[in-house]
């Protein structure tokens, strides 16, 4: 084919028909540009069923990941919420006479109390998603406006998270440590209990430690840290089912 215009354009230039040869050259561009045209429509048509199937099935699996994170979250905030009652109990038995209290009920309490906080969740699909540019070829501006915004509010959580662990950490178990007798504890509530045996120090009573009033002021915080996690949980947990609901819709 290329040979054939050759032959037609070195014709017009032997027989020196300059206009003819200007017209069939013009034409010739003409064609070229059309057939360039085509072609870039052809690729663009093959690259946009590409990027479609591929945002198609990055919507399956962000789907899937979404649904393991609310549950992640809601086991997260059934923990919390056994934390803020068992620091709310703990509270209420603060003043009461300790004679008339069971150590095994308080001993069972402190040890749920004690719980640091760390929510599972899933983010791979999410963070390839927006560093390839995943996101930005969902059609659903609503949805994408929540994507690009989730990994903020889980940097939240986090946060939440890292304070109350902090605190727990750096303040409770060493006061825990110096005022409970963990074997004591461990001997009534584990399963290896027998084996290690009750504590040697049988004068000393767990009870003496709502007594304290720092160890009211531990438990008090728990139980506030705790209201706050709750919240934070909530939120994520409310915006990722609303994540899922944009998500069904768009498929």
């Amino acid at each position: 084919m290329i040979k054939f215009f050759r032959k037609i354009r070195q014709r017009l230039v032997t027989e020196n028909k300059f206009s003819k040869y200007l017209i069939y050259a013009i034409g010739e561009i003409i064609l070229v540009v059309i057939g360039i045209l085509i072609a870039l429509q052809i690729n663009n048509r093959n690259l946009n069923k590409s990027n479609l199937k591929e945002s198609k099935e990055f919507v399956v699996r962000l789907k899937a990941e979404v649904k393991s994170n609310i549950g992640f979250v809601k086991e997260e905030i059934e923990k919390k919420e056994s934390q803020r009652r068992s620091s709310l109990a703990i509270l209420k038995m603060i003043g009461e006479d300790i004679t008339k209290l069971s150590s095994k009920t308080l001993d069972s309490l402190i040890i749920i109390t004690m719980a640091n906080g760390n929510v599972e969740f899933k983010n791979g699909t999410l963070n390839e998603g927006l560093n390839t540019g995943k996101v930005a070829l969902i059609k659903s501006d609503s949805l994408k406006t929540r994507l690009y915004g989730l990994p903020s509010l889980v940097e939240e959580v986090r946060s939440g998270e890292k304070y109350m662990n902090e605190d727990l950490n750096e303040y409770f178990y060493p006061f825990i440590y110096e005022h409970i007798s963990f074997r004591q504890m461990d001997f009534e509530h584990t399963a290896h209990g027998e084996l290690i045996g009750p504590s040697k120090f049988s004068s000393h009573n767990n009870l003496n430690v709502l007594n304290i009033l720092k160890f009211e002021s531990l438990i008090d915080n728990i139980f506030y840290n705790s209201n706050v996690q709750i919240d934070n949980y909530q939120r994520l947990k409310n915006e990722l089912e609303n994540l899922y609901e944009l998500i069904e819709e768009y498929e």
